[in-house]
């Protein structure tokens, strides 16, 4: 096993945005499989969070004296992580928070100002324990695999605040070479660089705030502008590599090495458990999955009207969607179309051993979204050899090229009579016989082990070697 350890000694930092939200999204994913990809040849990861672990854990009588601390155990600040926050949403809903936030931020900022907008930063490694691998719920179970923390209270929130024009300039991570040997800030942000610090990847996912409004589009403009303008910037895709500098006028041509595919969510161990796991929420009928975000460009109210037109109900299928109901107008109409029809379920979040049973064990993936920076659930239906119709859109035609042995589909976006009658000839897969399922989950192992090692080799190129 050594000499599968490329990466022995060493070090890469991760910033952990996504992981500390309430909701675990694409980029979440995308985050724990580069930690898992990391881990595997032998790097210590390290995570840079925006909690400020050691206040959090103020009731904890190992943590009183804080100056005397610098060891922390996973099991301590597991359920830091398992509960997650989502800012935004109480910013927008709670004046009480509102008003914490801003003075918190107050504070943060007049201490960066005095530290010519450095962060300063609380390091904390991580002690070892025989306990806690093993109890993990698979939202947290990346913890096990993270060597230290670096805290810096607000990262996120001051960083957007530059982003937002409200800092004059891009404030720096202060870890030095010597400590790391690559941060990679797993989505965009505004950070600057520093000469001597360890060098900062950037990962741009899409122009989707861009292109549909769901955040300030001017505030995520400066955000990619910042990122390109001091970092090194990656991509998930070349759609999104092309939109991406087209919106910057950035000419493409240094970027032509520039993109990095995601790794499927799935995995193994996931897999083989639901293999021996017979229902789900009572599921027993055959059924067609949609695994997606309820937003607008998703456009959930197609598939839901394919499956209604088709003749799938009659024959006892089942229309599973799995994503998390916001409280927004589009959920709410997602709701109602939905209503007193017994043959789709709105499943709701769902975590990933549930999503894993659901892949497994389903006839169809579909995805009917009108723009995606890449598509993580059809990346996974190619990764077990799952049937799955999408829409003909760029990043979707890229997925499919990976591999030539696939079950994909692509159909126009608005061609209803081409989708429903694909619905209509699709077969039931018998979700009773495991060795049907066993042969997804063989083919998974085919497939992810040479699709990591083409995604390591991007990887091991960028981190400098001493």
């Amino acid at each position: 096993m050594e000499k599968d350890f490329f990466l022995k000694g060493k070090k890469i930092a991760i910033t952990a945005h996504h992981l500390e939200q309430k909701e675990h999204r694409g980029m979440a994913s995308v985050t724990k499989s580069l930690i898992r990809l990391f881990r595997k040849y032998g790097a210590e990861v390290y995570l840079i969070t925006g909690f400020d672990l050691l206040k959090l854990l103020k009731n904890n009588k190992n943590y009183l004296d804080k100056k005397s601390i610098n060891e922390i155990k996973i099991s301590d600040i597991k359920f830091i992580f398992e509960n997650g926050k989502n800012d935004r949403e109480l910013f927008q809903n709670s004046q009480t928070f509102k008003f914490k936030l801003v003075f918190e931020l107050l504070g943060n900022l007049f201490e960066l100002s005095t530290n010519k907008f450095r962060f300063r930063y609380t390091f904390l490694k991580v002690k070892k324990e025989d306990t806690y691998q093993n109890e993990f719920d698979t939202r947290t179970d990346f913890l096990k695999d993270i060597n230290g923390f670096y805290c810096i209270k607000n990262i996120f929130n001051i960083c957007r605040l530059r982003s937002m024009r409200l800092l004059i300039i891009n404030p720096k991570l202060n870890i030095e070479k010597d400590n790391i040997d690559l941060i990679i800030s797993s989505s965009p942000l505004s950070l600057g660089y520093k000469k001597g610090n360890a060098e900062i990847i950037q990962l741009i996912h899409d122009a989707i705030p861009l292109q549909w409004g769901l955040e300030n589009p001017k505030v995520f403009r400066n955000k990619l502008f910042d990122a390109h303008h001091n970092s090194k910037c990656f991509y998930v895709s070349k759609e999104s590599r092309k939109v991406v500098l087209e919106n910057l006028n950035i000419k493409g041509s240094k970027f032509s090495d520039s993109i990095i595919y995601p790794t499927p969510s799935l995995r193994v161990r996931c897999l083989e458990k639901a293999c021996n796991q017979y229902h789900l929420r009572s599921i027993i009928q055959p059924f067609i999955l949609l695994n997606s975000s309820i937003v607008e460009y998703k456009k959930v109210e197609n598939a839901i009207n394919y499956f209604k037109s088709s003749d799938l109900p009659k024959r006892n299928f089942l229309l599973c969607v799995a994503g998390k109901l916001h409280k927004s107008k589009y959920c709410e109409f997602i709701k109602e179309i939905c209503r007193e029809n017994r043959n789709i379920l709105l499943l709701d979040y769902v975590n990933d051993i549930e999503k894993t049973w659901l892949f497994l064990n389903s006839s169809l993936l579909i995805s009917t979204s009108s723009n995606e920076g890449f598509g993580i659930p059809l990346l996974d239906a190619l990764s077990i050899n799952l049937t799955a119709m999408a829409t003909d859109i760029p990043s979707h035609r890229e997925i499919k090229a990976l591999n030539s042995n696939n079950k994909i589909k692509l159909i126009k976006e608005n061609d209803d009579k081409t989708w429903i009658a694909n619905f209509n000839n699709i077969n039931i897969f018998d979700n009773k016989n495991k060795q049907e399922k066993l042969k997804r989950v063989d083919f998974f192992r085919s497939f992810i082990k040479d699709y990591e090692k083409t995604t390591f080799q991007k990887f091991k190129k960028l981190i400098p070697q001493k």
